[in-house]
């Protein structure tokens, strides 16, 4: 089989990285070869940089680019096709997914989804190699850059859909990186009336961009906290957690009467374990509801709302940074909070 030049970025914790080459063969049955024009850098790289990668390992899954092969048996795409692609799919053959009367009709929790994690080319690099499945067309129009956060906004239209936000919902959201903001701009498309956003008031440019996302109140948290802020006569609806687990408890204690909690926000450590008054939680009606959204089922919906929207490009990219430039990507991530929002890598 024909081998590809490829150059990779090399990530082992704690915080290590380099470049290596790294040549990928051609596409195998049902496989695309992706050239990958830009890459953003996600939370789960910085856990993985922070304590998973035992030994060195390539990474990076927000990705988009130019198909540059096809395997055998792909039709949906060819060489020079724009994509972004997602993390995961469903399979689309067990029962799980297949409708009724032989199924559940439920791909969102298909146990077997089709990805491409921890294989021998990411999305930090020239290639990777991915299941066709993963992949959805990009209008020429979407820069290649904005196309790297169809992933991501995926899980945020995850988590604002099992929140259940309608018309006239006030809603708090809780952690604006970038999964709150995106949840932050979806919310105030699905009619929510007032949108809070909790965070710290030393993450200026994360701030900037709730208020320009739909924001109407920013509360920093690190000046007052939030069980003590006054909501007035209306709580919060709906709360859209995107921080640790270990924020639960305090939003239990601000949703309104029958509310909804919602969370994405995943611990990797024991803030995992939260307690909370679990007779509040039956009186007062409430719901806590997890959004995992693995297999990803969005991403069509994901390249529609970038395609139409300029303003969530805008105010979620903050930085750009070649390949080579990986570990300066990486640590302005982790340490320039006052600035960043989400960098992104583009390789060429």
């Amino acid at each position: 089989m024909t081998d590809y030049a490829n150059r990779s970025a090399y990530v082992k914790s704690p915080w290590q990285f380099t470049l290596r080459d790294n040549p990928v063969t051609a596409p195998a049955p049902g496989q695309l070869l992706v050239e990958v024009k830009a890459c953003g850098v996600c939370g789960t790289d910085q856990h993985i940089a922070d304590r998973t990668a035992d030994d060195w390992q390539p990474f990076g899954h927000e990705v988009a680019g130019v198909v540059k092969a096809v395997g055998d048996g792909v039709t949906r795409f060819k060489a020079g096709d724009r994509v972004a692609l997602d993390s995961s799919v469903p399979c689309g053959q067990c029962e799980t997914c297949a409708p009724p009367p032989n199924g559940r009709a439920r791909p969102d929790l298909c146990p077997n989804p089709l990805n491409y994690w921890l294989s021998a080319t990411m999305g930090f690099g020239q290639l990777i190699l991915t299941p066709h499945q993963l992949a959805v067309a990009i209008p020429d129009s979407l820069p290649f850059d904005v196309a790297s956060l169809v992933e991501p906004l995926g899980v945020c239209i995850d988590l604002v859909q099992v929140a259940q936000i309608g018309p006239g919902d006030h809603v708090l959201v809780i952690g604006p990186g970038p999964l709150g903001l995106g949840a932050i701009f979806l919310a105030k498309q699905a009619g929510a009336a007032h949108i809070y956003t909790a965070g710290r008031s030393t993450s200026k440019a994360r701030m900037n961009a709730a208020l320009a996302l739909g924001t109407d109140t920013f509360i920093a948290i690190d000046q007052q906290p939030l069980t003590r802020y006054d909501f007035g006569k209306r709580k919060p609806d709906k709360i859209l957690i995107t921080a640790q687990p270990d924020s639960i408890p305090d939003a239990l204690q601000v949703v309104a009467l029958g509310g909804i909690v919602s969370y994405i926000g995943v611990a990797w450590n024991d803030t995992r374990h939260v307690t909370f008054d679990a007779d509040t939680l039956h009186f007062n009606k409430l719901s806590i509801r997890p959004s995992h959204a693995w297999p990803g089922t969005h991403a069509a919906e994901s390249v529609r709302w970038l395609s139409t929207a300029p303003a969530l490009g805008e105010n979620l990219i903050s930085h750009r940074f070649g390949l080579e430039e990986i570990e300066r990507a990486m640590l302005t991530a982790r340490d320039d909070r006052a600035h960043v929002v989400k960098p992104v890598v583009m390789p060429s």
